[in-house]
């Protein structure tokens, strides 16, 4: 594939960059009262503008359903029922293994064996593609995939905040290093304040020989989106009706209508800006915005792509401290093309920072498992669960479908700010599309390298994945059991793991102490066994760091899933502090306990339990003062990475570091007036 095999006729003028000051127009948001107006790209329009895939018609076929169903149900019933009686399926002598065990192990080698096999049809697609380029397939079938990967136009959307200069710069690099040469590279910064234009002017240096433009955008089209649609919306009915429209995934009455205005709204307002900028003669081009959060972000780069750029056929999407492989366009486009419903696709996703810090090393060995046996398997059942933020590629068709519901999703009567990734991936399963996952390119990401951040973040992922899970049931219709069954799995599993351990801990029934070092000993070994799997597999001997994994999951993600479950109502906290100068703002001491509050009763807990549990052993009752040392960790929750206790830190230090008087009056010489 050539590089410019993308690229398509365009305006020969080339507009210079816009000044950085907002130019006059009306920041009023179009009028969200008007009940029909024309619009840009109607049913019919929109086959002439985005590539329109050749599919069967959508039906949900009720036997298939009411199957999943039981599949569903039946599963959550037999695990629950199993482990509330203490059914044995195996007796191993050492050790026994319940029902959820047998069910743990069965899913890991279905998924062990579905990723292989995923692998390799990957890599089948790929060779197809790759002769058919050559001239050594079939001629019709050559003419037609040929067509398919050179014609295929892609344009990139790229979002950040505040990101470190030289991640962000290193990001742009990448993008521009792709072997298919892109449509347009769109860049949206959220916010418009003097660290965001900086943010953003490091973006026109770095595409200076594209002349692209800093644009600043006095509104968010999400908000036009937005009050649009509720302004066109009829009152909902009542409570019942409500409930029943929620289980089944259905909206309102009134809401196509709505959307559709809201969405011509949008492309008005697109329309407007690419008639004063000139936008869709653009190769590279720079947006700031009020600041709003990450989904709004997204939303202005889809729409300028989709309706100001008209980008023909996929659009490419990645975070601002993520490097892209050279060949990530042109390996998702071939697999994105190899079938017309597939709607979007993922790549594998490693950590650039794993060596700054142990917990990074780990959480670049959970990534490995997660993209290449997790994802992989759910690849080859079609129904990918999250096509993942840094390196994600979806059908125009398709996003233009999806994009107006996304934007709305709502959560608890609120808007959702987290969740974003996992949410337009379940819109696409929801429509019945397929999504898919590949191995051979990649992205590098940023990952947390300390204990809290890092808890801070799964707790959100975890928020998001029970919100999609049970408020999104529509797309399990149309999908694969296999969805079906890993989400349950990974729903109770928490709940399970953690009911074991307290079991052990608190149950005075069990008269065999021995029975938690037997558990203890055959979690570590199911580890490592996976382990042993993944160096295989991969040929890195850093994965078998995995089988430590599970410590910093029984004292950090175990509580953080089980206290997102309770709590995915509060939609309020959705930042991820991803910006360079939020993590050097650091936090509050109640924005500290908010974020850990949950750990120290987790950890409260697991102390009085283990002292129980030596109590029961050794009849002491002095084991039962353990407890107090879950003020440890506690301590530690608020010692690491808090800038605004830097102070707090210091003066206790201080007070127990011996000064000679000479250091004490050169200090009080430095700070003198």
């Amino acid at each position: 594939m050539s590089k410019n095999s993308l690229s398509t006729p365009r305006d020969n003028g080339v507009p210079q960059r816009v000044a950085a000051t907002s130019p006059a127009m009306s920041s009023q948001m179009p009028n969200s009262t008007a009940s029909s107006c024309p619009r840009d790209a109607d049913t019919s329009e929109k086959t002439k503008v985005f590539s329109s895939p050749q599919r069967k018609a959508l039906r949900i076929n009720p036997i298939a359903v009411m199957f999943k169903i039981t599949i569903a149900f039946g599963l959550i019933g037999a695990l629950v029922a199993g482990y509330c009686t203490g059914l044995k399926i195996l007796d191993l002598k050492v050790t026994t293994a319940g029902l959820y065990g047998v069910a743990l192990v069965t899913v890991y080698l279905v998924q062990l064996f579905c990723a292989i096999t995923n692998r390799l049809d990957v890599n089948r697609i790929a060779n197809s593609a790759s002769m058919v380029s050559q001239g050594l397939g079939d001629c019709e079938k050559a003419e037609r995939q040929t067509q398919s990967s050179i014609k295929s136009e892609v344009s990139i959307v790229v979002v950040g905040y505040r990101e470190d200069e030289q991640a962000w710069r290193q990001c742009l690099r990448s993008l521009q290093k792709q072997t298919v040469h892109p449509k347009c590279v769109i860049s949206v910064v959220d916010g418009n304040e003097e660290p965001d234009l900086n943010m953003a002017n490091a973006f026109v240096s770095e595409f200076k020989q594209s002349n692209a433009p800093l644009i600043q955008l006095p509104l968010l089209l999400s908000d036009v989106h937005r009050k649009t649609y509720y302004d066109n919306l009829p009152e909902d009915g009542p409570l019942v009706a409500r409930l029943w429209r929620r289980l089944i995934g259905r909206h309102r009455p009134g809401h196509v209508a709505a959307l559709a205005v809201a969405d011509r709204a949008v492309m008005r307002q697109v329309s407007e800006w690419d008639t004063k900028w000139n936008i869709r003669s653009l190769n590279a081009v720079c947006f700031s915005q009020p600041h709003g959060h990450k989904r709004t972000a997204m939303f202005t780069g889809f729409a300028m792509a989709l309706y100001a750029l008209r980008t023909r056929d996929a659009i490419f999407t990645t975070d601002s401290d993520t490097l892209v492989q050279d060949n990530g366009l042109h390996e998702m486009l071939t697999l994105l093309d190899s079938d017309p419903d597939i709607g979007g696709v993922t790549a594998d996703v490693k950590i650039w920072n794993r060596s700054q810090s142990f917990l990074a090393r780990l959480c670049s060995a959970r990534y490995w498992f997660a993209f290449n046996i997790e994802r992989a398997c759910q690849s080859l059942w079609r129904c990918v669960g999250c096509l993942s933020g840094p390196m994600s590629m979806y059908r125009a068709y398709d996003l233009d479908t999806i994009l107006g519901p996304w934007n709305l999703q709502t959560f608890g009567g609120m808007a959702t700010t987290f969740g974003d990734d996992r949410h337009l991936t379940n819109q696409l399963l929801a429509h019945g599309l397929k999504t898919r996952y590949t191995h051979r390119t990649w992205c590098d990401s940023e990952s947390p390298t300390t204990f809290v951040r890092w808890v801070a973040q799964q707790t959100r992922w975890s928020k998001s994945f029970y919100r999609e899970a049970f408020w999104f049931p529509i797309s399990f219709a149309y999908q694969s059991p296999w969805l079906i069954v890993e989400t349950v799995i990974q729903s109770l599993y928490p709940f399970v793991l953690a009911a074991t351990v307290f079991r052990f801990l608190f149950d005075t029934a069990h008269s065999d102490d021995k029975q938690l070092f037997v558990w203890l000993i055959t979690m570590f070994s199911v580890a490592l066994f996976k382990s042993i799997v993944g160096v295989l597999l991969s040929g890195d001997l850093w994965l078998l760091l995995f089988s430590c994994y599970g410590f910093i999951y029984f004292f950090g993600l175990l509580p953080s899933k089980i206290y997102a479950m309770l709590t995915m109502h509060t939609t309020g906290w959705g930042t991820s502090a991803r910006s360079s100068s939020e993590r050097k703002r650091g936090e509050s001491f109640l924005q500290r306990t908010f974020l850990v509050c949950h750990l120290i009763v987790w950890y409260m807990a697991v102390f009085v339990g283990v002292g129980f549990f030596l109590y029961r052993i050794f009849a002491n009752p002095f084991f039962i003062l353990i407890g107090v040392f879950a003020l440890l960790p506690s301590a530690f929750l608020y010692w690491q990475d808090s800038v605004s206790l830097r102070d707090m830190r210091e003066s206790i230090t201080n007070r127990f570091r011996k000064r000679k008087p000479r250091c004490d009056s050169t200090v009080e010489t430095a700070v003198a007036p």
